[in-house]
Order: C-alpha cells, then structure tokens, then sequence
C-alpha cells in the first residue's frame, strides 16, 4: 500500500476506531444531514460569485430557474413547465409554471424575465460567461409566457439554464422548491408546500446543510452524525480510503471534462511545441493513476471526451501507440537536443491544489518529468506557475466548452486561429457546419499542445446505504430538493 496512505491512516486512525456502526447505521429519508467538502469552509449563502459548492447547492435547493436538474443530471422543468425551440434556433420560448415565490407572490413572466436579464448581466465574467454571450434579451409575452432572444443558435441552452447560478431571486426570494433557515454554521432546508387555502406551508422533513473539511465531514460520517457527503475531488480522496469508507458508500461520478497540465506561460522552454509534446510524451498515465485505485479513472489524450456527440473523431498523436518507455526515450532525447542549443532549463513550476492526492500526483508527475531531464516544483500562489493543472467538470456538453477552456483568454500558449473557428461555429445555423468548424478548433489546438491531458475528472460522493434520491451522474451535481424521496428520472426535452 502507498505509504503515504499508510500516513494516513496513522493520522486518522481516529476512523478505524471511532463506531464503525455507524457505517451501516438506518438512515431516517425524512430527517437527512448533507455536508459539501470545502477545504476552507465559509458561510453558506446564495449571494455572491463565484459560487461555492455549499452554497450553489443552497440556491438551487431554493431558487429555481427555468429548467433544473434531476438526480440523473437530466434537464427537468422547474420555473417553465415547458418550451419549444424555433426553427431557426433563435428562439426559445418557455411557458411558466403554477408557482410562486418563496414569500407567497405569485410568479409573472414579467417579474421573471427581469429577473433572468439581470441575473444574465452579472454572470457575464463568471464561468458561465462564454456560454451566455449568444443571449441577446428575455422578454415577457404574457402572464405566463417569456421569449429568449439569441444572436446565434445555442444548441446547448438548456444546459447553462440549469446551472445553479441561474436561479432566480426577485426582491429577496426564491422560488424553493425548498425554504431554508440558519442553523448557526449550518442551513436547514424544508420543502415548500401549498395547501388548500393557497397558503405557504412546511413539510416536515428536513435537510441540514453544511460545509466542512474532507476529514471533518468523512469523520463525522464514520460516527453517524451525517448521511451524504458531497463535493470530493481527487486530492480528497486519500481522506475517503483512511476513514475505511465500507459498504459500497463511496461512489464516483462519470463526470467528462478537463482533467491535465495548461501552459499559461512562455518563456524560451515552453515557447516550443516540441518540448510541450515531450512533457505530455513523458506522463505515465495508467501508472500515475493506480496510485488512487479508482478503475473509472482513465487515461486520456484528447482534449475533449472521445466519445463526445456533435464531435468529428480525430486521430490520437501518433506517439500514443508506442510504449511509454519509448515515447520517453524520445522526449528525453528530444530535451537534451533543445539544452544543447539553448542551455539549461530552469526547474517549472505547477500550480496545484492542497491535499494529500496532490501530493500523490505530484510525486507521479515529478518523477515522469525527471526521466526526461526536467525538474519541476509545486507552487500554491497563482501568480508564479508555468503550469496550472486544470480540474473541471463540463458546464455542458459540446465541443464549445472544451475549447473555450483553452482559449487565448486563458494562456499565452494558445492559437488564434482555433479561437476565431470558434467563434465562427457559433455563428452558423446548421450542426453539420458547426462540427466542422470544431473539427477544426480542436485539430489545431492538438497540435499547439497548449494542454497536457491526463484523465477525465474525478468526483466522489459518500452515501449511507439506503439514502433515496441519489444517483452518481455525470453532471456530478445531487441537488438537495431531490434526496430523501426518490424522486423518478425526468428526460430532456
């Protein structure tokens, strides 16, 4: 076993010790505790950007948009009822539900397209701002009907809609499903209900949400104060094997994104493509990635899922068919020619988050680059990398956000010209022009290797057995409104 594991398990031995019943412990569906992994743990609220995890969990739970999400990640009604797309795709019209908000106002189309503009205005420089520019304006029809105007077909609207941040508040409310109350640190959330006289009323279960370290929250799961934990990524994840999670609790979201190394600086090295292509000729990935024993956790090298819909399959570098001994005799030959002409090459810095998994990975990626004659050193301060590793799960699910990621906005290290292909897909009306010009994008940033892939994402969930509600998915997103009840899958529409 890894020994830092071994470490681990030293220092938290704490949950081998510590009621291991209450692992398998009832779980009461009507009385649930939620704890979202936060490695410095603030308020919950569902103000402010960016959002944290604990808190766009608090404002989808209690301020629904247009469409949300169910517990397979599935796009479900939520404010609109139901929608229809014109032809062209530039319109999207969505008929309004029966709901009102959270303080008993009855919901208007007009109060919700002011809502939406405004809510749209400030996400512009969010994460989600690239996937907003094609909305051009909401507009109010009738008491229960809005219109999106779009400047350019957005295949993929219905995807950012439902994006946490896009719940809507109008003078301080919501419109649940949930209301929520502070509890101290904590929130208690309750679904709303109307009853007979229209009136607002609680249901009597209830949901504690709150937000805490990785060894806090799983410490507190071993002992049976909590039922879901939510919000792991891959440096957390040596927390989860030393608190001896059994049962099957722990679970692995089939969440797609990016998951590698993006050069964000120049300099003499870096500026040549043919030492980025040494550096991700160099990674070992299958090796680096059994240190954490998760078989969903693969290998990738391609800058987008291949399996991606809307996506022109593309060749893998050619090097990826030779064997990882070779592709480094390669690259270590590759280096010692470029320091032959140039000189020396200065130790690289990567930014990486906290955590023992960083650790972990680090050392794997130390190693790997040491075999091909770089030296390399973890940074924690954004202002000094060369790297950055780039962990993110797809807001949606088109080559467009892939690409995005990888941008001119974001490196020094990038390519115009797949930028402005880009751009230009967005543009035309027809999927068929629209893979092409991405076909391109991607071609071209392949070859500029700006990105090293390593693997998809890696997100993790623990759940006491026989929670209702839950279902790994690769939106890696459980919203709360859906846990307890069992609720069925919706479908897309």
């Amino acid at each position: 076993m890894n020994r830092f594991v071994i470490a681990l398990f030293g220092l938290f031995g704490l949950f081998g010790l510590l009621l291991l019943a209450g692992c398998s412990k009832q779980i009461d569906n009507a009385q649930l505790r939620v704890d979202v992994i936060d490695d410095v743990p603030k308020p919950i609220a569902i103000t402010g950007l960016p959002l944290r995890d604990s808190s766009a969990y608090l404002r989808m739970a209690t301020a629904q948009g247009l469409v949300g999400f169910d517990r397979g990640g599935n796009i479900v009604p939520a404010l609109a009822i139901r929608w229809i797309v014109t032809d062209d795709g530039l319109s999207y019209i969505f008929r309004l539900n029966k709901i009102r908000w959270n303080d008993n106002r009855e919901l208007s189309s007009a109060q919700v397209a002011t809502a939406l503009n405004a809510r749209i205005a400030e996400l512009r420089d969010s994460r989600l701002g690239p996937d907003l520019e094609g909305i051009d304006r909401v507009v109010s029809m009738t008491g229960k009907v809005i219109e999106l105007r779009l400047k350019m077909p957005m295949p993929n609207l219905l995807e950012t809609l439902a994006q946490p941040e896009l719940g809507l508040v109008v003078n301080g409310a919501g419109s649940g499903p949930m209301l929520a109350r502070q509890l101290g640190t904590k929130m208690q959330l309750n679904k709303r209900l109307i009853d007979a006289r229209g009136r607002t009323v609680l249901a009597e279960d209830r949901l504690i949400l709150s937000t805490d370290t990785a060894p806090k929250a799983l410490a507190r799961f071993v002992r049976g104060e909590t039922d879901f934990i939510t919000g792991g990524r891959f440096e957390h994840l040596p927390f989860a094997t030393a608190a001896n999670i059994r049962n099957g609790a722990l679970s692995i979201d089939p969440a797609p994104g990016l998951f590698g190394l993006l050069i964000v600086r120049a300099g003499p090295f870096l500026s040549d493509v043919r030492n980025r292509e040494a550096m991700a000729k160099a990674i070992n990935r299958p090796k680096m990635l059994s240190v954490f024993e998760q078989v969903v956790w693969q290998e990738t090298f391609s800058l987008m899922p291949e399996t991606l819909t809307n996506r022109t399959p593309l060749d893998r570098p050619e090097w990826t068919a030779r064997r990882v001994e070779q592709r480094q005799a390669e690259a270590k030959a590759d280096i010692a020619n470029w320091e032959l002409r140039n000189g020396s090459v200065r130790a690289l810095k990567i930014y990486m988050p906290k955590g023992p998994g960083t650790r972990m990975l680090f050392a794997r990626l130390r190693s790997d680059f040491a075999v091909i004659g770089l030296t390399v050193e973890r940074v924690t301060d954004m202002r000094e990398p060369d790297l950055v590793l780039i962990d993110r799960v797809a807001t949606i699910s088109s080559p467009t956000w892939y690409l995005t990621q990888l941008s001119c906005s974001v490196s020094v290290v990038c390519d115009s010209e797949a930028d402005a292909l880009v751009d230009a897909a967005r543009q035309v009306a027809t999927p068929a022009e629209r893979m092409q010009y991405l076909n391109l994008a991607e071609e071209k940033l392949q070859k500029r290797r700006n990105f090293i892939p390593i693997s998809n994402p890696l997100r993790w969930s623990v759940a006491r057995n026989g929670l209702l509600g839950f279902t790994p998915n690769p939106r890696a997103w459980h919203p709360l409104q859906q846990l307890g009840n069992g609720p069925k899958l919706g479908k897309e529409e």
